[in-house]
């Protein structure tokens, strides 16, 4: 048995990264008008750098859409851009809790903007970050870390981890 939980992805998130992808991209138009203009090497280093940070913009933007937690009898898979420490997984075995909670304000250690990485969470601690919505999240707290995720519908979400951990414990 295998459940995909595919999360919302939260408007204000898309339309922040669409309204960062269309000023880089104005911005390129601009080097290249300004290359054609007078041609320079600064403008060729430009346009490279713009490229380089659009298709990271992009990647990102896509990899949001292509988060997902799946749900086995003995893990649960955690599937993100490599851009915020790729895909882990945890074994069910390990899972110590699972509660749903606000998503809250962190300093990130490692990661790609507001959608993941490493964070540290002052009443926390180090935990490894995967959202696409800032509305309610699940903090899962296992024997190996801690994973802060964003899954749609999070109650009948925990009901199942914690339903597939305790199975565990009983075998």
């Amino acid at each position: 048995m295998s459940v995909v939980n595919r999360p919302e992805v939260s408007r204000p998130l898309t339309r922040f990264y669409a309204a960062v992808i269309v000023v880089i991209a104005a911005l390129g138009l601009l080097f290249v008008y300004l290359y054609l203009q007078s041609p320079q090497i600064g403008e060729i280093i430009g346009l490279i750098v713009i490229v380089a940070v659009e298709l990271i913009i992009v990647s990102l933007m896509a990899s949001i859409y292509g988060t997902t937690y799946t749900l086995t009898q003995k893990e649960l898979v955690i599937k993100a851009s490599i851009l915020i420490g790729g895909t882990k997984r945890i074994l069910t075995e390990t899972i110590e809790s699972a509660e749903k909670t606000l998503i809250p304000f962190g300093i990130r250690l490692f990661g790609a903007s507001g959608y993941g990485g490493y964070w540290y969470f002052p009443n926390v601690g180090r935990a490894f970050v995967a959202i696409t919505n800032f509305k309610d999240g699940v903090l899962i707290k296992t024997q190996h870390g801690i994973y802060l995720i964003t899954p749609r519908n999070p109650e009948s979400f925990i009901e199942s981890l914690m339903a597939s951990a305790k199975s565990k414990e009983k075998t």
